[in-house]
């Protein structure tokens, strides 16, 4: 019973490979040229690593973002594409998710992750094995954060944060008493961990159902005449 975990999402990629209930081995992939087949020849190594034919695998857990537009695309489109052809089942876990499972359970976790320049990825949510939202995911422009913060940080006595070197930068001196843990980005292994609890629970869903987590506009918006077309 083997589940694979793919991220993609950010500047580090990479595969976790679950077998009954255990992290066996995770591949880290630089986010460069041919990351889809890169994905690809890391599954196939970490299953022959571990003894497994692909037939061993039967669920797969995919990062749904926010994060890179390509590499998040890339990502959700192969897992869809192997639970369709392989017929197995597919879990979705977002970026937030997958960062908050790593802080101590129980503590209310503020995420924070790059979307653009100016702007970052955050949302609130309790460590758990599944983690528990707080607050909507956003994007949140850098003059507005400081009324984020204000208007979503919870009531509750144990508070951290993890996230990128920048948002750290940004965000402390509003909330100067968080216990932070910096990142790089999104690690496969945390898409592992919550994807085989929502696994086990049957939180499942069919690939062409799957949809990407997408929370900054399109950089590029039809006319208004093109529209009415």
């Amino acid at each position: 019973m083997a589940l694979l975990a793919i991220e993609s999402t950010a500047s580090l990629a990479g595969v976790t490979l679950v077998d009954a209930g255990q992290v066996v081995g995770t591949v880290r992939i630089a986010h460069r040229h041919n990351l889809s087949g890169n994905l690809l020849y890391a599954t196939e190594w970490l299953l022959n690593r571990h003894g497994l034919a692909r037939e061993a695998l039967r669920a797969i857990a995919v990062n749904v973002g926010p994060g890179s537009f390509t590499g998040l695309k890339i990502g959700v489109v192969i897992a869809k594409m192997w639970a369709h052809v392989w017929a197995i089942d597919l879990v979705g876990v977002s970026a937030f998710e997958t960062c908050a499972v790593e802080m101590p359970e129980g503590m209310a976790a503020l995420v924070a992750l790059p979307a653009r320049k100016d702007a970052l990825y955050v949302q609130w949510l309790r460590s758990m094995a599944v983690p528990e939202p707080l607050s909507p995911p956003a994007m949140v422009l850098h003059h507005a954060l400081s009324e984020w913060l204000q208007q979503s940080c919870p009531d509750v006595p144990m508070c951290g944060a993890i996230g990128v070197a920048q948002a750290r930068t940004w965000i402390e001196p509003f909330l100067p008493n968080l216990h932070w843990r910096t990142i790089e980005s999104p690690s496969p292994e945390g898409v592992a961990r919550v994807g085989w609890q929502r696994w086990q629970a049957k939180e499942v869903v069919a690939p062409f159902q799957l949809v990407p987590l997408y929370l900054q506009p399109p950089s590029i918006t039809p006319s208004r005449r093109a529209r009415t077309r």
